[in-house]
């Protein structure tokens, strides 16, 4: 396989995961907000001091995170199969 060729695959298989990962990223941050909020509306009962929007942004932020993690896992193992 040509260089040319060889990099252009890779460039396709790591624009796929890009693509994948915010596919991803569009249902795992939603989820999280969700699920923070139920928590936050268990938890919170209140509602006082923020402490609703605290719990809600911290779920939202876990299914940033794991969106993130699970995209960056994925093109570390690509490029170690690279290579």
């Amino acid at each position: 396989m040509s260089t040319s060729q060889q990099s252009s695959s890779s460039t396709d298989v790591i624009s796929n995961i890009l693509k994948q990962g915010s596919e991803r990223g569009l249902l795992y941050i939603p989820a999280g907000f969700l699920i923070g909020g139920l928590a936050s509306i268990v938890l919170a009962r209140g509602g006082a001091g923020g402490a609703r929007k605290a719990i809600t942004m911290f779920g939202t932020g876990v299914g940033t995170g794991m969106a993130w993690t699970r995209c960056s896992i994925d093109i570390e193992e690509a490029v170690k199969g690279m290579k």
